[in-house]
């Protein structure tokens, strides 16, 4: 197709909960891929063999398209799938396959960060440490951010968070986070990363949140939700969503990554081989203490486990 490259699968980012069971959509949106052939009027930047990553959008008349998640916009779980030219990133030598991978989840979180536009002095909660939780801790101790309370019910994750950057820890189910956040900001404003994802959640913390904060909500909830919205009002609350990233984002991501700024092999919890995939995902649907698991595609095997960093474990 014109402006579009034809790329095979190199490592691909494992996401549980994505529609697996929907035939009409071939995942992977999180990858690093090889260039293989170009459609019609492409300048063709890169020979064929290179290593590239990329915004996850095909460019139409209609709109942005997202690869992977679309029906019939097949994503890197194909062994062929199409990328936009103009939106390819290569990979620098120094990047491993697997590191190119999280590329993409680390710049969400690091595009929720830069719409919260946060200053080094104010205080950050991340509820929930998953991966975009992870992900915005990593953005916001790179933005200098110096205090950072990680929330999360499960050890590993909050041991997981100080790895990242966060400066204090929190167990909500023993500990109010909210009056965590009063005590240490002071004059300064709190901002509320809500990386959970759970519908039921999001009246609780509008109820709790502190006056003046501002709330982020990187979940995506598609069931209705319905909450009095006079605490918000009364205490002035900003509310912001944020999904995906701007182009510039993802660049700045790779770069950190390529300087050795975050430790991805941290958030690569886990490899599979193209047979194990099934098996994998009906494991990750189960709780689990996995971040991100990497397909290798050109071999065997079941899932395997990383080791666990030692200021982790």
């Amino acid at each position: 197709h014109t402006g579009e490259v034809f790329d095979i699968y190199a490592e691909l980012g494992m996401v549980a909960n994505d529609a697996r069971d929907n035939p009409s959509i071939m995942l992977g949106h999180e990858f690093c891929a090889e260039v293989v052939a170009y459609g019609a009027d492409t300048l063709q930047t890169l020979p064929p063999g290179a290593r590239v990553t990329s915004v996850p959008f095909l460019l139409s008349e209609q709109g942005q398209v997202g690869v992977g998640v679309t029906p019939a916009v097949y994503g890197a779980y194909s062994e062929y799938f199409l990328l936009q030219e103009a939106l390819l990133l290569p990979v620098p030598d120094n990047v491993p396959d697997e590191a190119a991978a999280m590329v993409e989840p680390l710049a969400v979180g690091l595009h929720a960060v830069n719409r919260s536009r946060i200053n080094a002095d104010e205080v950050a909660l991340v509820a929930g440490c998953g991966p975009i939780g992870l992900a915005c801790i990593a953005a916001l101790r790179l933005r200098g951010v110096k205090t950072i309370i990680a929330s999360d019910p499960q050890p590993d994750k909050r041991a997981m968070a100080r790895h990242f950057g966060a400066s204090h820890l929190v167990d909500p189910l023993q500990e109010d986070e909210m009056l965590r956040c009063t005590e240490l900001a002071g004059p300064h404003r709190v901002v509320i990363f809500e990386c959970v994802g759970v519908a039921r959640l999001v009246p609780d913390f509008l109820r709790r949140a502190p006056q003046k904060s501002c709330i982020v909500f990187t979940g995506i909830h598609t069931a209705d939700i319905t909450f009095n919205f006079a605490f918000a009002t009364v205490k002035e609350l900003d509310i912001q969503f944020s999904y995906y990233y701007q182009p510039e984002e993802f660049a700045t991501t790779l770069q950190t990554l390529a300087e050795g700024k975050v430790d991805w092999q941290a958030m690569c919890t886990a490899k599979v081989g193209i047979d194990g995939v099934p098996a994998a995902f009906d494991e990750l649907l189960k709780p689990n203490n996995h971040i991100k698991v990497i397909i290798e595609p050109w071999r065997s095997g079941a899932l395997e486990a990383h080791t666990t960093p030692p200021d982790v474990a």
